[in-house]
């Protein structure tokens, strides 16, 4: 059995893994600078900064798979994303090094492409192309994890995670949705897959409309949910976004965030 660590385990997609963990009865280490509550038979709570160097060092003693959801998702503030989404994910890494932990499942986004436009298909072999600080930060955990298999055999997958959410509420989540049962998929996979090496997956379900093609990864993981399954309500009730190039980029709000005039504005004339 791998010692797993989950980073950022009190949050939004934290939460979904520790319930589908507890029922699987799968063993794991959970790590949050929050309070984290009661823990379960399988779990191992542990609370700290990973930003401090010494409790960064002991909570990673033993592991042999970290899944790094800790970060801040914010798209407008350099200063808060800096330490947790760059200086943090760099001391994550060589930390692992040294500790000897052979692979991580790296929460990356969407965000690393939101500027492309809606609806081109685009592999995992694509350019970046982020749409904000975030998704700035998110390429540079990229880059990060692939120095550090090519320069040190840590291993990792990027999972660059869609619209992560119970169901499609919006026509932009028809393209970019990620159920709660494939997000759990993708991530069991990315643990158990015998050999990872360095790869790069789309976290998003099987959906029909999909604007991200997995063709390029060696991950396998099949997915089991499709927006489409929803599509006539969402069509039916979502509203229009407020900012018309939410529609246009695949970043959507993340895209036109503090947009003046760039390429997707000079094509539209």
């Amino acid at each position: 059995m791998k010692h797993v660590l989950v980073t950022g385990a009190g949050g939004r997609v934290g939460t979904v893994l520790r319930a589908h963990w507890r029922a699987q009865q799968r063993a794991v280490h959970l790590c949050d600078i929050r309070d984290l509550g009661e823990a379960a038979p399988n779990e191992t709570i542990v609370n700290g900064d990973l930003l401090d160097a010494a409790f960064l060092d002991g909570v990673l003693d033993g592991v042999e798979v970290i899944v790094h959801f800790a970060g801040n998702p914010w798209n407008h503030d350099l200063d808060a994303i800096a330490g947790p989404n760059v200086i943090g994910v760099g001391d994550l890494y060589e930390t692992a090094r040294v500790r000897g932990v052979k692979r991580v499942i790296f929460a990356s986004s969407n965000h690393v492409v939101g500027m492309y436009k809606s609806g081109e298909r685009i592999d995992t072999l694509a350019p970046v192309n982020p749409d904000g600080y975030y998704g700035v930060s998110k390429v540079w955990g990229e880059a990060v994890a692939r120095m550090y298999w090519e320069k040190h055999g840590v291993e990792s997958l990027c999972l660059r995670i869609g619209s992560s959410v119970p169901k499609p509420v919006s026509e932009r989540h028809l393209s970019t949705w990620l159920s709660p049962r494939d997000l759990c998929g993708f991530i069991d996979a990315g643990i158990d897959i015998e050999t990872l090496g360095f790869d790069i997956a789309y976290g998003i379900s099987g959906n029909t409309r999909a604007w991200w093609d997995n063709s390029t990864s060696r991950l396998g993981y099949r997915t089991v949910d499709n927006a489409e399954d929803y599509a006539r309500e969402v069509l039916a009730t979502a509203s229009p976004p407020a900012n018309p190039l939410d529609a246009l980029l695949q970043g959507g709000d993340y895209a036109s965030e503090g947009f003046t005039n760039g390429a997707a504005a000079r094509a539209q004339g």
